[in-house]
């Protein structure tokens, strides 16, 4: 849905700890692309390092953002989800002129990510507290 109603070609969930993607969208997967994606990751992490900590020593966060255009007239950009997982995509760059939409989509998703990890907490919660023993 999120690849529909922006016009990307090819997005990823990435884990940027591990550089792991744990979802994607269902157009094969190249290798080339992927290591792109993982090697967007490791600039913006380095670059959030150097110039983004806050007084907290926060370096990424959902603010942090990253686009590269590339030779292929393509734009490859990052958009954190939490502080661990973030939405890799990319779009011909005539499709990321309207950026609003992009944002906007991205917003709803990231809700609908946080709402998904709510109901699993919960769920672990309840399921600890059953197992309880007094």
């Amino acid at each position: 849905m999120f690849n529909q109603g922006t016009n990307i070609e090819k997005s990823f969930i990435f884990d940027l700890t591990s550089k792991v993607y744990i979802a994607t969208d269902s157009a094969p997967v190249d290798m080339a692309t992927y290591e792109l994606c993982c090697d967007m990751i490791d600039v913006a992490i380095d670059v959030s390092t150097i110039y983004g900590k806050n007084k907290s020593g926060i370096t990424f966060n959902e603010y942090s953002a990253a686009q590269f255009t590339l030779r292929t007239k393509q734009v490859l950009f990052m958009r954190p989800i939490n502080k661990y997982l973030a939405l890799l995509a990319i779009a011909r760059t005539e499709n990321c002129e309207n950026e609003s939409t992009i944002n906007f989509n991205l917003k709803e998703f990231r809700s609908c990510v946080y709402d998904v990890f709510e109901i699993a907490k919960r769920k672990m919660s309840r399921k600890i507290e059953g197992n309880v023993c007094c």
